[in-house]
Formats: structure tokens, sequence, C-alpha cells
């Protein structure tokens, strides 16, 4: 009986190209466990760790509803339901504030405004982060994956959260301006907590005080959902300038002491800027003023904020300089009265406050000389690819003289 062999079937081999999104969720859930039981086996408890907000638990609290999200098992809206997500979120959220801001807030109907609100949040936050996508996709920063350098992407993909941020706890020295530890605290503080977090925390070498923040580089980023639609493109612009910059020398960086915080952060605010101004570019969006996340307007001040600031922290700077600590202190808690008086209301302005704003180097509590440099930069580049390419390879003040004048010249 003959015997037949069957001919072996044509077989073509074709390149793995991984999900994207897959390879981003297996190293966020690896990456989250493993940091979350380290943190959990060899966190230190303080005097107030019942306060403190753990990003760790952010990251497992999130991690599933990113993985249904990135693989399209939800809201997904087209430009006509993404632009009414985006009026209706901000009309609530102006609402909300209103109400809060007013002289006699009604708890049950900011719950409901707020509840609400909730059933636009995703929409809202998918639309957004695909304006910034599709920004950030025409400034040549899309890069190859390590092993598979022919599938292109932007990298790290664009993703936060709309929510309540935790509050950050700034200490700095009294006899000098420097951001000597931050500890992030849960968002539902009372006054009295945070009093009393800021007294056990201040002696007669060091003072603290809390501050509330816009966003922070998670990942997914937190970004706070009472702000205008313009702060919130902002914000999630600059959250996610810092999660590219983690991949390069000026990301690394971070969170080394010196100037680093602030080479990092007036870079992000500048990147954030402009990518934002990318964004409404591509896709205006008009909301009324009573209607677009702020509050209703307070009655105008007085005096010029900035200036003010700006000539506070250049008198406290000279007085610390020759060691006159009180008045230095007397300076600080007489403007923040002067302020007061002219509609200004800063509850607590003292050394940890310059040294939390002053890390942003373009604001008026700042007079770190990095902050006009970084604006040089982006001056004689005006591109926002261009400006993150150069800056993203920055490590010190050095470097970003050497920059300039390879620019300038």
């Amino acid at each position: 009986m003959p015997r037949y062999q069957a001919a072996a079937p044509a077989v073509e081999l074709q390149p793995w190209r991984p999900s994207t999104w897959g390879m981003l969720v297996v190293g966020a859930l690896l990456a989250g466990v493993l940091l979350g039981a380290a943190i959990a086996q060899f966190m230190f408890q303080g005097s107030f760790s019942k306060y403190e907000y753990h990003l760790w638990r952010w990251e497992a609290n999130t991690l599933l509803d990113n993985l249904f999200a990135r693989a399209s098992i939800g809201p997904d809206p087209n430009q006509t339901q993404g632009e009414s997500a985006v009026r209706e979120y901000f009309a609530l959220t102006s609402q909300i504030r209103a109400q809060i801001e007013g002289p006699a807030p009604d708890a049950a109907l900011v719950d409901a405004l707020a509840n609400e609100r909730s059933a636009y949040e995703n929409d809202v936050e998918r639309l957004v982060e695909r304006y910034i996508d599709e920004a950030l996709r025409d400034t040549d920063l899309e890069r190859s994956l390590p092993l598979f350098a022919s599938a292109e992407l932007l990298w790290p993909p664009v993703d936060f959260e709309l929510t309540s941020p935790p509050r950050l706890l700034v200490r700095s020295p009294r006899d000098r301006i420097e951001r000597v530890g931050d500890t992030l605290l849960k968002n539902d503080l009372s006054l009295a907590d945070i009093e009393e977090i800021e007294s056990d925390t201040t002696d007669e070498d060091s003072v603290s005080v809390v501050v509330n923040i816009g966003g922070i580089a998670a990942y997914p980023a937190i970004v706070r959902d009472d702000r205008s639609y313009a702060s919130l493109v902002e914000t999630a612009s600059h959250e996610w300038v810092h999660h590219y910059l983690a991949f390069y020398p000026l990301g690394m960086k971070w969170g080394d002491g010196g100037d680093s915080e602030t080479l990092n952060e007036t870079t992000a605010n500048i990147a954030g800027r402009e990518i934002a101004n990318l964004v409404h570019a591509r896709h205006p969006i008009d909301l009324p003023e009573d209607a677009d996340g702020r509050a209703p307007p307070a009655p105008p001040a007085t005096v010029n904020f900035n200036e003010e600031m700006r000539a506070l922290r250049l008198e406290v700077d000279r007085l610390l300089a020759e060691a006159k600590v009180a008045e230095a202190e007397q300076a600080m808690e007489s403007k923040r009265q002067f302020l007061a008086e002219n509609g200004i209301v800063i509850r607590k302005i003292n050394q940890a406050y310059f040294a939390f704003y002053g890390t942003y180097g373009a604001s008026p509590q700042s007079s770190n000389p990095i902050g006009p440099k970084i604006e040089r930069v982006w001056e004689l580049t005006q591109d926002v690819g261009v400006f993150l390419t150069l800056m993203r390879e920055i490590e010190d003040i050095d470097e970003l003289d050497e920059l300039l004048a390879a620019l300038e010249g």
C-alpha cells in the first residue's frame, strides 16, 4: 500500500506586534504590585501617618479601570458627544464652586450636583486625552519601543484621572528657603487637621505648610476635578510632560534636591502651557464665563499680587542672607495681612510656602534665575518637540547655560 506524505503547509512568519496598552498594563501591574508590597512592608509610620496619602494605593485602585478603558471597554465619545460632555461637566463644576464658595453652602445640593457631574467624567477624560495625544503627535515626539523598532508610538500614552488630588506638606529650614522633605496627605483634611500637622512639623529650626496641588504625575496622572476647562487641559499636559521626562536625564534627576526640581517643574510648566495652546488651536471650545468650571468672579483685588509677591520674595532672600530670620518672618506675616486687607487671602506665608511655589521658576514667588533661562530656551525654539528634545537632556544649570549659549550663538 503506497504511502503518501502530505506537503508541509506554507507558513508566513509575521513579526510580533504586541498591544501597546497591553504592555503598559502589564508593566504597571508588576510595578504597582512590587512597589506597593515594598511600601507596605517598610513604610515609616510617622507621628501623623493616619493623615498620609499613599500613591501605590492609587495605582492599585485605578489599574483595573484603566485596563478596561484601554481595551475599549467603556466610553469612547465621538467629537459631538465629547464636546457635549465637556459643556455639561464644566457647567456643573461652576455651579458646585458657586455653591461651595457662597455665603450659605447647601451640602445636599453640592452632593447632587457632584453625582450628576460624575456621569460626564469619563467622557471628558477620554476626549481631553485624545486632544492632547493629537497635539503631541504633531511634535515629532513619537519613539520606537525597545526590541520593536517598527512600532512607533507616543510614550508614555496620555492618561489622567479627574479627582481630588492629595494635599502636600512642605518643609523648609527657617534660615533659608529650601524644600527639605515633602509628604503627601489625604485630601479630606479639616483646617484643624492641617493646623495640627503644621504645628507638629514646626520647631525652632524648621517651618512647614500644607498646600493644595493641581495635579500629580502618578500614572495615570491625578488632575483636579474642580478647575476650569483651560486649567484642566494645561494641568493634564503638564503632568504628561513629567511622565515623558521620567525616561530621560532631566526627569531622572527630579527629587535629587538643589535645582533639579526647578528645572523639571519649569520645563513642565512651559511645555504644558504650549501643549495646551496647541489643543485649543486645534479644538476650540468656547464656554460661557459662568459655565467653564470657574467660580463666580471675586471683587477685583486692589493690589498687584505678582508684584507684591516678587518684592516680598526678594526682601525675604535678603533678610535671610543677613541671618535676620525673625525680621524675614515678620515681613512675610505683614505682607499676608496686607494682602488680606486688599482682597487676597492667603492662610500662611512662610519659608516653606516660598520653597514650594519657588520650585516653579516662572512664578512670582521664585527668585531662581532658572525660570527666565528656560523661558529663553522656549523663545529660541518655539516648538514643543524641539524644546523637550533639548531640555530632556539637561541635568544641571551649567548644562542649561551651555544649551542657551549654543542656541543664541
